[in-house]
């Protein structure tokens, strides 16, 4: 690791996508400052994965080069930025006019009032930081095998080394072809172009990327739209926010089960700590959770019409990432929205969230008959 490197991985995993979320918190008009950084943190990742999705996809059909397919993507990341940038501008004229402060300092309450609440909140907090950062920095630092990496790996070198994409078979070096192998998924799910242009980027060899950099930052990821949940499952009828402690003890049982979970490769904690550096392992880890996060939201009698455009949104981003992202959010979008359904009696909102599945539905057709 150099400090180039981190740098550089920073703004591209956390400054970046907390400036392009500025869009959503806005949006849906979500208050408290740890609330609105993990939100924007959260929600701009899922839109640049997205956004890569729908650029990637049309570019890998006619075979064009990556550098084309990294200059659409960054076009459309520079268009989010400019609009964050006219929002923040304007929340920030509007409380300059009304006399308030720009940044309004907010805190989670306590779940008591006294100060053993607030003493508490530092030593969970501090146990919390230790589980995660510790969990974050093991496959980060130290070397874990994966038969899967050979051949995305080989896709992310043979992307950058050559400005292609899915050109050339991993295995055989020959020209590569629709429905050839192994490789045919990938075309729909292109999660390791999306490595491959960070490395272009960057300048950090794919392997590197993936082994060394995004581990880390992804885990952290995880760990906060595992907060989000655990804000919504705790909070109490009339809280507006949930007393911290609740959530931060949720946390450290959390993390002692990823620790404890190792029992197969197919577990969540595998996905989690050893693989996550694979689109389905984000997928599994990041995606599908956040797409219950969403419904939690739009469950709820009076929720934000935005929460559903989110759907969307984590559809695309979920199909970036996998074959398995693909096949699973409409099947969750479909026993969802019947709940919804039964819950809340509206036939519009059924058809919008039943409508969330249809990029996915796309992407598995031009799969199936392309």
């Amino acid at each position: 690791m150099n400090n180039r490197d981190i740098l550089f991985m920073s703004v591209l995993f956390v400054a970046l996508p907390a400036w392009i979320g500025i869009l959503w918190v806005e949006a849906l008009n979500i208050r408290g400052n740890w609330e609105r950084f993990l939100h924007t943190l959260v929600l701009g990742f899922s839109t640049m994965l997205a956004a890569a999705q729908i650029v990637l996809v049309p570019m890998v059909a006619f075979h064009a080069p990556l550098t084309k397919a990294l200059a659409v993507w960054k076009a459309v990341i520079l268009f989010l930025a400019l609009v964050s940038f006219y929002l923040v501008l304007r929340r920030w004229s509007e409380r300059i006019e009304r006399g308030k402060p720009i940044v309004e300092v907010q805190t989670f309450p306590s779940e008591s009032g006294n100060g053993a609440g607030g003493l508490w909140t530092w030593i969970f907090g501090a146990l919390l930081v230790v589980f995660i950062l510790v969990q974050a920095y093991i496959p980060a630092r130290y070397e874990h095998r994966d038969d899967d990496d050979a051949r995305f790996v080989s896709e992310e070198v043979s992307a950058v080394e050559h400005d292609t994409m899915y050109w050339d078979d991993p295995i055989t070096i020959d020209q590569l072809y629709w429905n050839e192998g192994e490789v045919r998924k990938d075309f729909t799910s292109p999660w390791a172009m999306y490595i491959a242009m960070c490395s272009k980027m960057s300048g950090i060899p794919p392997a590197v990327l993936s082994h060394t950099y995004l581990p880390f930052f992804l885990i952290l990821l995880c760990y906060g739209v595992y907060y989000l949940i655990g804000g919504a499952l705790l909070k109490g009828e009339r809280e507006k926010r949930p007393p911290v402690e609740k959530v931060l003890v949720f946390l450290l049982f959390l993390s002692v089960i990823h620790l404890w979970g190792y029992t197969s490769t197919h577990t969540l904690a595998s996905m989690l700590l050893l693989r996550i550096w694979q689109g389905k392992a984000v997928c599994a880890s990041l995606m599908l959770p956040l797409c219950f996060y969403l419904m939690y939201q739009i469950l709820q009698k009076e929720y934000h019409r935005g929460w559903i455009v989110l759907l969307y949104v984590v559809s695309n981003a979920a199909c970036l990432l996998s074959g398995i992202g693909i096949v699973t959010v409409p099947a969750l979008l479909f026993l969802y929205g019947a709940i919804d359904f039964c819950y809340n009696r509206s036939l519009k909102k059924l058809l919008a969230i039943w409508m969330a599945a249809v990029p996915c539905g796309l992407y598995l057709l031009y799969y199936l008959i392309g």
